[in-house]
């Protein structure tokens, strides 16, 4: 990614530089190639950094066997944030909970996969944010591939669920936690 915005920052420099060269600057093209080109250059640099970034953080494609499962005192740990439709791209589409074995994916129709907590391989906060709240990230090692799922706690002052759920995968498995808990980091 970077490389390819140093291309494009060169090429945009010699752009600039050759049109400063040839065009007067009294000229009304002047303004227009300058311009022109900054935003066809803005727009470049901001479609590498989206690639980079977005394009791939949901997990897509993943066999994931959904049950009909009777699910009851479940402890909710995700929410869904609002920014436009854009979290649609930057979380899976399930809602997250558990109890004192399992973490579950309930999806859209109500249909849960089931995970053990012990077959977590990693808690961890991501780079992205939504509305102050850290996007988490779960990897389960299930039937010898890794499913990966991404959602935004739902921690306040009343609920305590994603913290006693991190506070479970430490215990069951402390080399799966890899970031911090820490109210400041939420």
């Amino acid at each position: 990614m970077i490389k390819r915005i140093i291309a494009i920052t060169i090429f945009y420099v010699i752009i600039i530089v050759t049109a400063a060269l040839t065009i007067t600057s009294s000229s009304n093209n002047y303004l227009i190639i300058i311009v022109g080109f900054g935003i066809i250059f803005s727009l470049l640099v901001v479609r590498e950094i989206y690639k980079k970034y977005f394009v791939s953080f949901k997990p897509k494609d993943q066999k994931i066997v959904y049950n009909d499962l009777n699910v009851n005192n479940l402890n909710k740990i995700s929410s869904r944030p609002f920014l436009f439709g854009i979290e649609k791209k930057l979380l899976s589409d399930d809602e997250f909970y558990f109890d004192n074995e399992n973490f579950y994916a309930i999806n859209q129709d109500n249909k849960t996969a089931k995970f053990n907590l012990k077959d977590i391989k990693e808690l961890s906060r991501s780079g992205v944010k939504i509305n102050n709240s850290n996007i988490w990230q779960v990897k389960i090692n299930a039937e010898n591939k890794e499913l990966v799922f991404k959602f935004a706690h739902n921690y306040t002052l009343w609920n305590k669920s994603f913290l006693d759920f991190y506070e479970k995968v430490k215990t069951l498995n402390p080399s799966a936690i890899k970031s911090e808990w820490s109210l400041w980091k939420m």
